[in-house]
């Protein structure tokens, strides 16, 4: 009788094809989009450079200032005489203008309190690239002056200018064999996997509803059949299709997003722990779709309301924005989300390089919140039976 359940799930899921669009569409766009949007958060400069005017009057220093801007990863400087500040950033695209004065050497040796460096920019302009700009400013002028200082006191200039280049670097991993260098689509692919994952939500809760209003249930147990083998044969079938969630997302990540442009996934860890991971998410993604279908009374509001679940789990859980860029208080959230449980684990297999005894934390929430919910969702369906 189980084969049959079976059969007849699996017959069901090949026919929605709309939730497959859903499973499998959804986060392989999703990769993409976000692996290439975050490229410049892992690289060490811009694909794209950041277009800088500077207004100021023309001299040796200046001329040196512009050249020694143009030097950076992040910048292209133009050295531009007086203009609107309006032309130039809506009009001709600059990202910067800063105006300095001509004489700012001098002005900065003598500590004058009027002196100012006045940058300007759209009001959306990431506040990142101002930091970045404004230590690059401070760091051409320091070298400029000091170099000077060096030539009077005839102390050789290139420790100083060769002093940026001697300070480097390097990634510690848990796994020692590990060399590669983190990059955004090892963000990206475990974080929309998971997300993913959790809306397998959707083609359960049209089946299960459907089958209950329609009295399915009912004649299956009518037949001396249990209700945990109806509940397991829930969860067989749409736990194979997670895991085919994970190898066509994984290989999207190695093979498609390099052909748009962005960085090819490079897996530290394990490709077994990746399978423990996977199953333990997609288990707990499951038992909780099982939950929402027994609570909710129609198809239309066991999306709604798994729906709405799902994104909170993945505002929270550090897939729609990555954990290091929320503050403090937002981080001690995320742990509360079983989202992030998945996430964290899969980080610490692919860019961490960890091992089992990295991740069996995580694994261990998962299946806690799982086995909760299993139980519930069997207490409700055993009573609604009643």
């Amino acid at each position: 009788m189980f084969n049959y359940i079976l059969k007849k799930e699996f017959l069901l899921i090949i026919r929605d094809i709309h939730a497959l669009l859903v499973l499998f569409i959804m986060p392989a766009v999703f990769i993409l989009i976000m692996s290439l949007a975050l490229k410049n958060t892992y690289s060490d400069s811009f694909e794209t450079k950041l277009k800088v005017a500077v207004i100021t009057e023309e001299n040796i220093d200046t001329t040196t200032f512009v050249k020694d801007l143009n030097k950076s990863s992040y910048f292209s400087a133009d050295l531009l005489f007086e203009e609107s500040l309006k032309t130039l950033i809506y009009d001709k695209n600059y990202d910067f203008v800063i105006k300095i004065d001509k004489d700012f050497k001098n002005k900065i040796n003598t500590n004058e309190e009027d002196f100012q460096i006045q940058s300007y920019s759209k009001a959306d302009t990431n506040k990142e690239y101002f930091s970045i700009l404004k230590n690059s400013i401070v760091e051409i002028i320091s070298k400029n002056i000091m170099k000077e200082y060096f030539i009077k006191s005839k102390i050789d200039g290139k420790v100083l200018s060769q002093l940026s280049q001697k300070i480097n670097n390097s990634y510690i991993y848990k796994d020692d064999k590990t060399k590669t260098k983190p990059n955004s689509v090892q963000q990206s692919v475990p974080a929309w996997l998971v997300f993913s994952m959790f809306f397998i939500l959707i083609p359960i809760s049209n089946t299960f509803i459907n089958e209950k209003n329609f009295g399915t249930i009912s004649r299956i147990r009518s037949i001396n059949v249990s209700l945990f083998p109806i509940l397991l044969g829930k969860i067989l079938p749409y736990f194979i299709i997670n895991q085919i969630q994970v190898i066509i997302m994984i290989l999207i990540g190695i093979y498609i997003v390099p052909l748009c442009g962005g960085d090819s996934l490079v897996i530290n860890g394990n490709y077994l722990l990746i399978f423990c991971m996977s199953s333990a998410i997609s288990i707990c993604a499951i038992c909780f779709a099982l939950l929402i279908a027994n609570i909710s009374k129609t198809t239309e509001e066991a999306t709604s309301i798994g729906g709405v679940i799902n994104i909170i789990f993945a505002a929270l859980g550090g897939i729609m924005v990555p954990k290091f860029v929320m503050p403090e208080f937002m981080q001690n959230i995320t742990s509360y989300s079983p989202m992030s449980w998945g996430l964290e684990g899969l980080l610490e297999i692919f860019i961490r390089g960890g091992d089992f005894s990295n991740i069996k934390i995580y694994l261990l929430y998962l299946l806690i919140f799982a086995t909760i919910s299993l139980l519930l969702a069997y207490i409700l369906l055993k009573k609604g039976r009643n």
